[in-house]
């Protein structure tokens, strides 16, 4: 009896690791929406975020729909509306143009960001709302 109950608990623990693991292999950003968090590491400064890496949805439109920023940056997603965005690189469906622009779900209120490397010119859409369409140049 003792015997089942060890195997029964070692077979469970594996089934957590194994869909844990699974779990970060297929979500594009396994952190917590906390950790991309764009307060400055001091604490003497007042919060402050570089604008021109972050691109606004508000529902209709990105701001600004087009944006230059250096290969290596982090670009963060605003969604400032109350509807889901789904964020991602062209071409649709297949968001395979530049696969550091692949999001995904941002929920209303929340952000995103990731880094950019791949250099060029990539356009993105919100995969939920085809019209709503932005530009991304990275030098």
């Amino acid at each position: 009896m003792e015997v089942a109950i060890k195997a029964f608990i070692i077979s469970l623990v594996t089934v957590i690791i194994i869909g844990i693991g699974a779990y970060f292999i297929f979500h594009k950003s396994p952190v917590s929406p906390a950790v991309t968090n764009t307060t400055p590491k001091s604490s003497s400064a007042a919060p402050t975020q570089n604008v021109a890496n972050t691109i606004t949805f508000d529902g209709n439109q990105f701001s600004p729909a087009t944006i230059t920023v250096k290969s290596g940056s982090t670009v963060t997603i605003k969604n400032t509306s109350s509807q889901d965005l789904q964020f991602d690189s062209d071409p649709h469906p297949a968001h395979t143009d530049d696969t550091d622009l692949n999001a995904g779900l941002v929920l209303p209120g929340k952000s995103q960001t990731f880094t950019v490397i791949k250099t060029g010119s990539f356009g993105y859409h919100d995969h939920l709302d085809l019209g709503i369409r932005g530009k991304i140049t990275i030098e």
